[in-house]
């Protein structure tokens, strides 16, 4: 085998076929929408979804000069959530994003600011921004990846129930990993829809009185969606 360096002329030839490949691969594999995912807590729903998003991002990484998908944990309870979105957006900071997603809890919030959080938030015209929120907390949607739960007992019996499969924390690094490992995704999708399906059919449409319920499953299967 030759070790002369390739003619001027056979190097274009090259690097024209590789942008060929990868402008194919772009048409095959459809960009992610730019999209924030705007997390109430700081630890646990960011931990679990940068799992997803890193895969994302990193599938992406040659065909995008920087990050798709973005996860920003706020810290705010649900009644500034909205308004703060609304803020960063009128001022230009994130006016790109083409979707904006809300993960949230119920937890002690009145009733009011969590059921006005998704009516205000999904009501307006051509709205860009969707909801992904447990009642009462993040846990549960945890906790569907491993078994039914039909019971309002709050958000210690999920920890204590998680506890029963793996070493809970809020802010275990490996959190997606290991629920990954051990659990099911494809249980949690079923369970937390027939949750919510099942308040539905009795005709309940108000959020704070679907407990336990969470849609949080709508936001991952956008997200496994743009995973090839």
């Amino acid at each position: 085998m030759s070790l002369k360096p390739k003619k001027h002329s056979e190097q274009k030839k090259i690097q024209a076929k590789m942008k060929q490949h990868e402008s194919k691969m772009a048409t095959k594999y459809q960009l992610p929408p730019y999209t924030l995912i705007v997390s109430e807590g700081i630890k646990t729903e960011p931990l679990y979804l940068e799992g997803f998003v890193r895969k994302i991002n990193a599938q992406y990484k040659g065909l995008a000069k920087d990050n798709h998908i973005i996860i920003w944990g706020t810290g705010r309870n649900t009644k500034g959530f909205l308004k703060l979105v609304d803020k960063k957006v009128e001022n230009g900071e994130w006016s790109h994003f083409e979707k904006i997603w809300l993960v949230y809890d119920k937890d002690d919030f009145p009733f009011d600011n969590f059921d006005n959080t998704q009516f205000s938030a999904e009501g307006r015209k051509d709205s860009n921004i969707r909801v992904a929120w447990s009642n009462e907390s993040f846990e549960l949607w945890l906790l569907l990846h491993f078994q039914e739960y039909v019971s309002d007992n709050g958000r210690q019996q999920y920890i204590e129930k998680l506890n029963t499969f793996f070493h809970y924390s809020k802010a275990r690094e490996d959190l997606f990993d290991v629920i990954m490992e051990k659990g099911s995704l494809k249980d949690a999708k079923r369970r937390a829809k027939k949750l919510y399906n099942g308040f539905l059919k009795k005709g309940e449409k108000s959020p704070s009185k679907m407990v336990p319920a969470t849609k949080v499953y709508e936001l991952v299967e956008e997200l496994e969606s743009y995973i090839h």
